[in-house]
């Protein structure tokens, strides 16, 4: 009978070493960590002053705007309507890019609250331009993406840039996309 009895406790033995060893080790991780952190702010302030280089500036989700801007605007015209509103949501999530980094730009009369700009322009002309991409409206859709440029414009002369004037795109920027639906692939 002890001999029966033998694996069971040997089972549980190796189970409490191996417990105990886990344990143990997790103990120990955040001391190691502590050890092996810099005297100093030196190679924190290297690590944050390397970041800030490697950092795209703010205006790169700006480009992207007009990109996706100007797809929206050919997609519309081919009524293609499903990637209207792809290029309808890139655009507007290009836009919330660029408001996170950077909220409150300089302007000539001093910090622009971009994120509430962006508020009014998500609930105005945004909203609008969508709801005319939902409906299929294609006369409804250019006055709304005129209002939309209207909004731009605004934000762009309250941040002191007015020399940033958005039009209707007479070309698009990359015809990588087509806009017909009814297009072969591939080509």
């Amino acid at each position: 009978m002890a001999n029966s009895d033998f694996p069971r406790i040997l089972l549980w033995l190796t189970a409490g070493f191996m417990l105990g060893g886990i344990f143990v080790s997790d103990a120990k991780r955040p001391a190691e960590a502590r050890a092996n952190a810099p005297a100093d702010d030196t190679a924190l302030q290297t690590d944050v002053a390397h970041l800030k280089d490697i950092v795209p500036p703010a205006s790169h989700p700006m480009v992207d705007v007009g990109y996706h801007a100007t797809n929206l605007w050919f997609a519309a015209q081919k009524k293609n309507w499903p990637l209207a509103t792809y290029y309808w949501g890139e655009t507007r999530n290009r836009l919330r890019w660029e408001v996170r980094l950077n909220p409150g730009p300089k302007g000539p009369s001093g910090v622009v609250d971009l994120k509430s700009t962006l508020e009014g322009i998500e609930n105005g002309s945004l909203a609008t331009l969508k709801q005319t991409i939902d409906k299929k409206d294609s006369k409804a859709f250019v006055a709304a993406y005129k209002g939309l440029l209207e909004d731009c414009y605004s934000c762009h002369m309250a941040v002191g840039r007015p020399y940033l004037r958005p039009m209707v795109p007479l070309t698009p920027q990359q015809p990588i996309i087509n806009t017909d639906p009814a297009a072969a692939w591939p080509q």
